[in-house]
């Protein structure tokens, strides 16, 4: 278990990550768009071609390894939502990331809910 301080740092740490992958523009044939976004990626230990090939059932777990929190997860997969655009393999890891937090978080969300049945 972490200690409040370290929870803290950490939380701060994931939160910068989320937000700057938050604020890369996703263009998957732009050599400084893989770039950019490999370099925040290895931050959770992945790149881009392992985020395409992990399955969807592989990556929360592998984002737990990583000590997001729910509402981080949750916010990673809003990503992958927006994304999704672009690349559709990443619309089926949406849903099971945020199936995977309705269940394991043991709290009901109504806004999760609808993010599922909205892809």
């Amino acid at each position: 278990m972490l200690n409040k301080g370290t929870k803290s740092e950490e939380d701060r740490r994931i939160d910068s990550i989320v937000q700057k992958l938050s604020s890369i523009g996703f263009t998957s044939e732009d050599a400084l768009f893989i770039e950019s976004l490999d370099e925040e990626l290895k931050k959770i230990g992945l790149n881009y071609q392992e985020l395409l090939a992990i399955s969807a059932e592989e990556l929360p777990l592998h984002i737990r390894r990583f000590n997001f929190g729910w509402d981080h997860m949750e916010q990673f997969t809003d990503i992958l939502v927006k994304w999704s655009v672009t690349e559709p393999s990443f619309k089926a890891k949406a849903k099971v990331l945020y199936q995977f937090i309705q269940n394991e978080s043991k709290a009901f969300s109504f806004d999760i809910m609808t993010k599922i049945s909205r892809l």
